[in-house]
C-alpha cells in the first residue's frame, strides 16, 4: 500500500532523517542561547604578604540575571583581613566577613529587550524554520515517492496485458493448424502466429524489465526495518483505485489550507519575525543607557568600628554614544530586509495559488483522458473481438487479427497510463495542499 511506502520514508529515508538533523542543530543553538541567562559564580583569593601593607582576601558571589526586566540580581560574601592602603579600604572587612546583595536595572535601554534576549528569541524562531525546512522536504519526498510507487503498480498492469497478449497467441496454435488441415486457411499462417508469439514474448520481457526498474526505483523510499532498499516483490501490486474528481468546495478549502500552512509561507513567516526582532534590538540600541542599582551590605565579627552596621548604596549610570551609527545602520538593514520578505511572503502566496490551480488543471485532464481512452479500449476490444470471429470464418488473415490485438492492448495500455497519471496528479495536489 502507499501508506507503507510514506511510512518507510519518514522512519528509515536518509536525506529525511538529515534534514530532521536541522531541527536538532536549532535545538542546540537556542539552549546555547539560553546560557546567557545562567546563574553565575565568581570567586576570588588574594594574598600581600611582601609589601608595606600585608594582607589577604576572599570573596565569592553569585549573579542571575533577569530575563524579564533585562538586569541582574547579585549576592555574594568578601573578608579581608591585615592593614590595607587608604585607596583600597573597602576590602577590609570585620573578623566575620562582609555579606552583601543587590539588583542592577535598566531604565531605558535594555529594560524592554537586549541582546540576550533577541539572541534567544531568533534561536528559538530558528527551531520552527527549521520544521518548516523538514516539512517542505518531507512534502516533495512523498510527492516523489508516491510517483514512483504509481509507475510501480501501473508496470505491474501493463505486464498482465503483455502476458494476457502472449497467452492468447499461444493458444491460438492448435485452432490454426486445424484451419490449415481443413484448408480454410494457408499453411502460412501457422508461421505469422509463430511470428506474433516470438513478438509478444519480446513483449513480455520489456514489461518485466519496466517493472523491475520501477521496483528498483521505488526501493529507495520503500525500505526494511534496517534502512535497506527492500524490492517490492510482484505479489505485493496493487489495483489503480478509481479516480473522482474534486468539487469546487474542496478545491477552495485545500487552498485556502495551503496558503496558511504551506512550509515555505510559514518560514517566510518566521524570517519576518526574526527579522523584525532584530530591528527592534537596533531601535533599542538608539536609546540612552540609564541604569539603576542598589546594594546592600552588612558585616560581622570584630574589627575597625569603620566597618560595623549596615550599608545601602544606591546608584544611577548613564552611558550614551553620540552619532548611534551602528545602531541606525542595523536598522537599516532590517527595514530593507523586512521589505524584501514582503516581496518574498507575497511571491510565495502567488507560487502556491498558481501551484494548488495547475494541479487542479492537471487532475481535470487526466481524468478526461482516462474516460477518453476507455473509450478507445472498449472499441478496440470490439474490433478486435469481431476480426477474431471473421478469422474462424475465413474471412480474415492472422495478420489483421493480430494487428487488432495489438491495437486493442495498446489502447488497455493507455488506460493504465492514464489512470496512474491521474494518480501522479493526484500526490502532485496533496504535496500542494499539504494533504499528506
Amino acid at each position: 500500500m502507499l501508506e507503507e511506502v510514506l511510512e518507510s520514508v519518514v522512519s528509515q529515508y536518509p536525506v529525511l532523517l538529515a534534514a530532521i538533523q536541522e531541527r536538532a542543530m536549532a535545538e542546540g543553538k537556542a539552549l546555547g542561547a539560553q546560557g546567557a541567562f545562567d546563574t553565575k559564580l565568581s570567586a576570588k583569593s588574594e594574598m600581600n604578604q611582601f609589601g608595606f601593607y600585608k594582607n589577604r582576601t576572599n570573596g565569592a558571589e553569585v549573579s542571575q540575571p533577569l530575563r524579564n526586566l533585562g538586569g541582574e540580581v547579585f549576592g555574594g560574601y568578601k573578608r579581608g583581613q591585615g592593614n590595607f592602603g587608604p585607596w583600597e579600604e573597602d576590602l577590609l572587612s570585620l573578623s566575620g566577613g562582609e555579606w552583601s546583595g543587590g539588583i542592577r536595572l535598566p531604565l531605558f535601554r535594555n529594560r524592554e529587550i537586549d541582546e540576550r534576549r533577541t539572541d534567544l528569541l531568533i534561536a528559538e524562531l530558528s527551531i520552527t524554520l527549521a520544521n518548516a525546512s523538514i516539512e517542505k522536504q518531507r512534502l516533495k519526498l512523498f510527492e516523489t515517492a508516491a510517483k514512483f510507487y504509481w509507475e510501480w503498480a501501473s508496470a505491474g498492469l501493463k505486464l498482465q496485458v503483455a502476458e494476457a497478449l502472449l497467452q492468447i497467441a499461444e493458444e491460438r496454435i492448435q485452432q490454426v493448424e486445424e484451419f490449415v488441415d481443413a484448408g480454410q486457411v494457408a499453411a502460412i499462417e501457422v508461421v505469422d502466429n509463430r511470428r506474433a508469439i516470438f513478438q509478444r514474448r519480446s513483449a513480455v520481457v520489456s514489461a518485466e524489465r519496466a517493472l523491475q526498474n520501477a521496483a528498483f526505483e521505488l526501493s529507495l523510499f520503500y525500505r526494511g526495518d534496517d534502512g535497506q532498499p527492500r524490492i517490492a516483490p510482484r505479489e505485493r501490486l496493487p489495483q489503480l483505485p478509481e479516480p473522482a474528481l474534486l468539487t469546487p468546495e474542496r478545491i477552495e478549502a485545500d487552498l485556502m489550507r495551503a496558503l496558511d500552512i504551506r512550509p515555505e509561507i510559514l518560514g517566510t513567516e518566521v524570517e519576518q519575525q526574526q527579522s523584525d526582532a532584530a530591528l527592534k534590538l537596533a531601535q533599542n540600541q538608539m536609546k540612552p543607557e540609564i541604569d539603576v542599582s542598589a546594594q546592600y551590605g552588612r558585616d560581622n565579627g570584630t574589627g575597625s568600628i569603620t566597618k560595623r552596621g549596615s550599608e545601602f548604596i544606591a546608584g544611577l549610570t548613564l552611558k550614551t554614544p553620540f552619532q548611534r551609527r551602528k545602531a541606525k545602520g542595523e536598522m537599516a538593514i532590517q527595514e530593507a530586509k523586512l521589505a524584501q520578505l514582503d516581496q518574498k511572503l507575497r511571491f510565495a502566496r502567488d507560487r502556491v495559488s498558481v501551484e494548488v490551480r495547475d494541479a487542479v488543471s492537471a487532475l481535470e485532464a487526466a481524468f478526461q483522458r482516462l474516460e477518453l481512452t476507455r473509450l478507445e479500449a472498449e472499441a478496440a476490444r470490439q474490433l478486435a473481438e469481431a476480426e477474431r470471429e471473421r478469422f474462424e470464418l475465413g474471412d480474415s488473415t492472422l495478420f489483421v487479427v493480430n494487428l487488432r490485438e495489438l491495437s486493442a492492448a495498446d489502447a488497455r495500455l493507455k488506460v493504465i497510463t492514464s489512470l496512474a497519471e491521474y494518480h501522479k496528479a493526484m500526490a502532485v495536489y496533496r504535496a500542494a495542499t499539504v494533504d499528506w
